[in-house]
């Protein structure tokens, strides 16, 4: 299974959802729905990208961010 973690990045970070998708020209509305989702959103790269420079830039604890740190891979244990 592969986990979208963007909440959980954004938390971690102490990024507010309303400035980053101010920083990657987004509606609020938009972010909070990727946000919530728990599989991974289709996303292109260039969203991807988006979204790992604008939580490194706004970053309260100053850790670069990855698209390996978005996306968590879980394996079935069957």
């Amino acid at each position: 299974m592969i986990r979208w973690r963007l909440n959980e990045v954004m938390a971690r970070h102490r990024v507010l959802a309303k400035d980053l998708a101010d920083f990657i020209g987004v509606s609020r509305n938009a972010m909070s729905a990727l946000k919530k989702s728990e599989s991974i959103p289709r996303v292109d790269g260039e969203r991807l990208e988006q979204l790992c420079i604008g939580i490194t830039k706004l970053s309260k604890i100053g850790e670069k961010v990855t698209p390996y740190d978005l996306i968590e891979y879980i394996e079935d244990e069957t």
